[in-house]
């Protein structure tokens, strides 16, 4: 986890037939041993730091097993809870936009040589993203420790 990514991913290829992977994550569950709750449905499974663990920050994962061709590949997606992935982008898009209408009516404003107060959008829309990034980075660093852990669960599962 180097990288600054908003939601990592992972992907693993196993010669396993995806009802036996998806086995063995449900007996990691039920083992217990990394101290996590989840549930795993049809080809799909959840996993997620306990309730009385948790915090605003805390993230989840989401693991779904597709077979292909000569293999079944796993993919896992970690991420905060929904509604606050929902937030962030309702944040992301409300600042893009803003920001975008802003500054092309206050270019527009300054070729046609009026007074262009909608300038001020260009930079404030740079503060505004980069605040919200700078939080969802917060987050993911408040919850580093629980993505290793629910990275060391699908890396032990997939073992």
């Amino acid at each position: 986890m180097t990288k600054t990514r908003l939601r990592p991913r992972y992907t693993y290829k196993s010669k396993d037939p995806k009802n036996v992977i998806l086995e063995q994550i449900g007996d990691k569950l039920k083992e217990n041993t990394f101290s996590l709750e989840g549930q795993v449905v049809q080809e799909h499974a959840f996993v997620r730091i306990p309730e009385k663990d948790q915090h605003y920050w805390s993230p989840e994962l989401h693991i779904w097993v597709r077979e292909e061709e000569q293999e079944t590949v796993v993919f896992g997606v970690m991420g905060p809870k929904p509604k606050i992935w929902t937030m962030f982008m309702f944040f992301y898009t409300a600042v893009l936009t803003l920001w975008f209408f802003g500054s092309s009516y206050g270019i527009i404003q300054l070729w046609l040589e009026m007074d262009a107060p909608f300038l001020w959008s260009i930079p404030a829309g740079l503060v505004a993203t980069a605040l919200v990034y700078g939080a969802a980075q917060w987050g993911q660093y408040k919850g580093k420790v629980q993505m290793l852990v629910l990275k060391s669960f699908i890396d032990d599962a997939m073992s």
